[in-house]
């Protein structure tokens, strides 16, 4: 019983079908008469999403009936450019010395030495280093490499993607253990290369195996799925830090339940630059994850983040620097997302957002499209307010909870067992017997 009862405390008021229910509701206006219109989320609608997959939305007419939605994303399409293989050629061993001693005369003098040992023959041609290959033409960010490689059966190999301007300095993309088994005829191997960046460089593969390959090994050519990075603009929200804390470290809970894409944060005060790192979590139980790292200065420069949504977000100084003299200035960045919705109600229609643990409600949006009736889409426009969220004081709330309930919870236990023992005792004759029990 005290369980229900602390969950119907904790429940939400009213119903996902109730734009009461939410915590912020912005006008929407319907670009023409068409019957399908195409709506970008402002921003002040992403800073209070409170359930993942964006499930917390929804679209009402005037008579307070929910409208159908499809979900959209403003992510740009994914490109996929083939790329020829340029082999790496390197020169074979032509001297090699083995079993080599050096030998010095009686006296202990180095005046005579001698070297013993066999000169093995050197290797006419040339081997097989790796693989290069010209991406100059990509900008953007690698998705992933599939390359069409002959490997060896049964024998494990490596593969290691590096990325580089100036064909001398390497940086790491990715790397995977690929297997292929003797009755396997399939030869692509996929490498994920975790969205890194590219801008006119090259890409080399190479390969290592745990022994001496049974067949050569050869990459004929490889095909790059990227996407264009500079055609996403950020939905920018400006946040608000909790006063105090401590000069290096800056724990806050965030509101929201989207993963931020980037984030810029202006150092105040007599700060100029302060190199950080973002991590994030979700309790205290957790440890800290790496979402990225980047330079808190002046001119606002974006720090990307990978991960989440989490719940809490530390924002680090790094140990060799002064750290913060004053909170800094934090904008938060969300990827766009956009919403497809049916006019089938009376105008204005209004946008709910903000509900914890609201059902997800979204169409495919082929269903949407069933009803436009030849006519081109329309595009609607949200009358939003300026986008400002707060970032409270990161305390275990989590934590402070589950002491609350499980104290409750011993609570009402104790006093149950009271109760019963009261009432045996009210029970029992005063001589020890038990009172008699009435029956109809």
């Amino acid at each position: 019983m005290l369980a229900a009862v602390l969950l119907v405390a904790a429940a939400p008021a009213g119903t996902d079908g109730d734009p009461g229910a939410y915590a912020v509701r912005i006008a929407v206006t319907a670009g023409g008469d068409a019957p399908v219109q195409r709506l970008a989320l402002p921003p002040a609608a992403l800073a209070v999403v409170r359930t993942p997959g964006l499930a917390d939305i929804r679209l009402f007419d005037a008579r307070g009936r929910a409208m159908p939605i499809a979900r959209l994303s403003a992510t740009p399409a994914e490109r996929r450019d083939t790329l020829a293989a340029m082999p790496i050629l390197g020169a074979a061993d032509a001297f090699r010395v083995s079993g080599m001693s050096l030998r010095i005369d009686r006296a202990g003098d180095a005046r005579i030495a001698r070297v013993d040992g066999t000169i093995a023959p050197g290797t006419d041609g040339s081997v097989l280093l790796g693989t290069l290959l010209d991406a100059r033409a990509v900008t953007g960010e690698a998705r992933a490499l599939t390359l069409d490689a002959d490997m060896p059966a049964g024998q494990p190999v490596t593969f290691t993607v590096e990325a580089s301007r100036d064909l001398s300095d390497w940086r790491s993309l990715g790397r995977k253990t690929v297997y292929r088994a003797a009755t396997d005829t399939a030869r692509n191997a996929t490498i994920a290369l975790e969205d890194a960046g590219l801008s006119g460089d090259y890409l080399r593969v190479t390969w290592r195996l745990a022994s001496r390959p049974l067949s050569p090994i050869a990459v004929r050519g490889a095909t790059l799925r990227s996407r264009p990075a500079a055609s996403v603009a950020l939905a920018w929200v400006t946040a608000r830090l909790p006063s105090g804390g401590d000069a290096r470290t800056i724990d806050v809970a965030t509101p929201f339940a989207l993963p931020i894409a980037a984030l810029r944060l202006v150092p105040a005060g007599d700060d100029m630059l302060v190199p950080v790192r973002i991590l994030g979590r979700d309790d205290a139980e957790q440890p800290w994850t790496l979402l990225g790292e980047g330079i808190a200065a002046r001119t606002g420069e974006d720090i990307a983040l990978t991960g989440g949504p989490y719940r809490l977000l530390r924002i680090a100084a790094d140990p060799g620097s002064s750290g913060f003299s004053a909170s800094p200035g934090v904008r938060v960045g969300f990827a766009p997302h956009d919403l497809m919705f049916l006019t089938a109600g009376r105008a204005p229609f209004t946008l709910a957002v903000g509900r914890a643990g609201a059902r997800d409600a979204y169409l495919p949006v082929a269903a949407l499209m069933t009803q436009a009736a030849g006519r081109p889409v329309g595009i609607a426009q949200a009358d939003a307010p300026p986008a400002r969220v707060t970032l409270a004081d990161a305390g275990d709330t989590g934590r402070d909870m589950r002491r609350t309930v499980l104290w409750l919870i011993l609570l009402g236990a104790t006093a149950l067992l009271a109760g019963l023992a009261w009432l045996l005792w009210r029970r029992r004759l005063p001589d020890g017997e038990a009172a008699p029990v009435d029956r109809p």
